[in-house]
């Protein structure tokens, strides 16, 4: 499992227990994390050369599960170059660097049909066997390193993306503040106009018609009856009954003067009349 990975990890170039090589001048190539990631590695080269394997694509949902496959060794053991290698000299001085040009060769090599340089003896099988499991452990690490990169490059993708929305969100909670502010300067101002208008419409509405069975006042009496006949239409039939009877008493007043005025007016023209017999 990828989480016991780091309890097998020694010390050297590591970051939280994942090997990270230094760069070299012709291999390697930085993460996105600014961190040196390791010489081609088989997940490497089949994303340079085009042939990425299922699953390796950045999802935005949990980690994502690399394909992992050992690789067949057929490279030949370069003798020389290992000769070259002081391996007291790379210990004292931390020659990670060394170590870096070596790796692919050392992980990716064969030692079948290698033998003794000396005696052309056939390479013990005991030691064959071990520098077999050294070199699956560390193309095991390799995968290891390799996984953790792409899921690290993942998560900063995301959290690019998230960044941006958040800007995005922070511009638009800025304009709704604005918005707000420009709306409440507007209501403070309206609300200033109505009171305005309501002192100044006070004084003449207590002054005007008012309703006798409720507490509401009109400018007019057109607006008072029409209130009466929505609000109260039995009291307003009443009302209007009771003008009826003293518009017919005003008229029966009127018509008895109008009766007594032309008795006074007869009596009057019959006088003379009665004079000159």
């Amino acid at each position: 499992r990828i989480a016991g990975v780091s309890s097998l990890l020694p010390y050297g170039p590591f970051q939280d227990g994942v090997y990270y090589p230094y760069p070299s001048d012709t291999q390697g190539n930085h993460s996105s994390a600014g961190i040196p990631s390791l010489l081609n590695s088989p997940l490497s080269q089949q994303s340079v050369n085009g042939h990425s394997a299922p699953g390796m694509m950045p999802s935005s949902g949990a980690s994502t599960v690399l394909p992992f496959k050992f690789r067949p060794r057929r490279e030949s053991v370069d003798w020389r170059r290992i000769n070259a290698v002081d391996i007291d000299l790379v210990v004292s001085q931390l020659d990670v660097d060394a170590l870096q040009e070596h790796i692919s060769s050392v992980t990716f090599c064969s030692l079948d049909g290698e033998r003794c340089q000396r005696c052309q003896s056939p390479v013990d099988p005991a030691l064959v066997k071990l520098l077999r499991l050294a070199q699956l452990s560390v193309e095991w690490l390799l995968h290891c390193q390799e996984f953790l990169s792409f899921n690290l490059r993942t998560a900063e993708e995301r959290l690019v993306a998230a960044g941006r929305e958040r800007e995005q969100l922070l511009a638009q909670q800025k304009k709704q503040e604005e918005k707000m502010k420009m709306l409440t300067t507007e209501l403070k101002q309206r609300k200033k106009v109505i009171r305005t208008q309501q002192s100044l419409l006070t004084p003449r509405i207590i002054s005007s018609h008012k309703c006798q069975h409720c507490e509401k006042s009109f400018l007019n009496s057109g607006f008072l009856q029409s209130h009466m006949q929505r609000r109260h239409p039995d009291e307003y039939e009443i009302l209007q009954t009771d003008s009826l009877k003293s518009e017919v008493s005003s008229l029966k007043e009127q018509i008895v003067q109008l009766q007594h005025a032309l008795q006074t007016k007869t009596a009057q023209v019959q006088r003379p009349h009665h004079s000159h017999e």
